[in-house]
């Protein structure tokens, strides 16, 4: 057995013991594992998160220049990227936050884990209104493709020309996919949503705040 496979037995026997020995039943057990993994992974996403809110701030700051660039250099890209470069290192930024995709990728294993064990469960038994969470259910499925809208209308970077369309392809993808393989799918795609808004909202606070402070 592989060190994934060892990975994904872990996973399913967690599940297993939150659900059975301590009462949860599937579906909160679903919802503990992953708050207890989203929080476990909470330094690295606050950090990739708090890098990429410091760096949206400082494109829409530099939002002017940017703009007074492609109006001088628009017909000549070579020289544009060069301006551009030499833009973003004044202001110490870089064209792609290598660190950044760096912590997206490291916390890859542990939820692309998650997913597969949930998406094998063949029985899950009942949750609020579902009979069986191993199974599909619309109305998870409708909670899972709003919550996934939800987190995409929070990102203030959308191209305002494609804003609804990026907003609702990933939402109705979300309603898709969990239509087709379970309501534990939705739940877990759901808690993880709400939890990512959540720290989303009080990373933003944070930041205005102390922006507000070294202003005074």
């Amino acid at each position: 057995m592989g060190a994934w496979q060892y990975w994904l037995a872990l996973i399913q026997h967690t599940l297993s013991f939150c659900a059975v020995e301590l009462h949860l039943g599937m579906g909160l057990a679903i919802v503990l594992v992953t708050l207890v993994a989203r929080t476990a992974s909470l330094p690295l996403t606050w950090t990739t998160a708090r890098r990429a809110e410091i760096r949206r701030t400082g494109l829409e700051r530099l939002r002017p220049a940017l703009e007074h660039l492609k109006q001088r250099f628009g017909n000549d890209r070579q020289r544009y990227a060069q301006e551009l470069i030499k833009l973003y290192q004044r202001e110490g930024l870089t064209v792609v936050d290598g660190k950044g995709l760096l912590g997206a990728m490291a916390q890859f294993p542990v939820f692309l884990g998650i997913y597969q064990v949930l998406r094998a469960l063949k029985q899950g038994g009942r949750f609020l209104w579902a009979a069986n969470i191993a199974r599909p259910d619309f109305w998870f499925a409708v909670i899972a493709g709003a919550a996934t809208m939800a987190l995409m209308a929070m990102n203030p970077n959308l191209p305002e020309h494609m804003r609804l369309i990026l907003i609702v392809v990933p939402a109705l993808f979300a309603f898709i996919a969990a239509l087709k393989f379970s309501a534990a799918l939705s739940l877990y795609w759901t808690t993880t949503s709400v939890f990512a808004g959540a720290q989303t909202m009080v990373l933003r606070a944070i930041l205005r705040r102390r922006a507000h402070t070294a202003a005074i």
